[in-house]
């Protein structure tokens, strides 16, 4: 989770573009204690701790796997997307899960997002997006702490 605000924060503040390049630190530094910085480009871009986003987003937009158990394998899909996967054992099948959200949020920002069947997976291609570098942490927020 994103650490407390410190008292120091100055909300409101914008950096230009190469204001916020030549201090880059001060940048990542708001974003890494929980604080908002927004960078004014040709539309104004915000840096934010990765994991306050992640839990605007789950609350915003659960993701909704749903699973089951036949013949011995291991299924996971998402309803109304092409997001599925099996796999022989548990692990197996959640590695495959993986791999297919992190495919289809690939997919999604290639063009997807622009089909109107797809529109709705908007959240779920930014949260996926987001962890895709961390693949312990995508798999906490997708299948929980356990």
């Amino acid at each position: 989770m994103a650490p407390p605000i410190s008292s120091s924060f100055s909300l409101g503040h914008e950096f230009r573009s190469r204001e916020a390049r030549d201090h880059l630190k001060d940048v990542l530094d708001r974003a890494e204690s929980g604080g908002v910085a927004v960078i004014r480009r040709t539309v104004p871009v915000v840096v934010l701790h990765r994991d306050a986003v992640g839990a605007a987003l789950q609350a915003a937009a659960p993701v909704p796997v749903l699973s089951s158990v036949s013949g011995g394998q291991f299924f996971f899909w998402v309803e109304g997307a092409p997001i599925h996967a099996v796999g022989d054992g548990l692990t197996a099948a959640e590695e495959a899960f993986l791999d297919a959200l992190v495919d289809y949020a690939q997919a999604w920002f290639d063009g997807l997002n622009t089909a109107p069947n797809h529109k709705r997976f908007r959240n779920l291609a930014l949260l996926v997006g987001i962890y895709a570098g961390d693949r312990a942490e995508l798999h906490r927020v997708i299948f929980g702490d356990d």
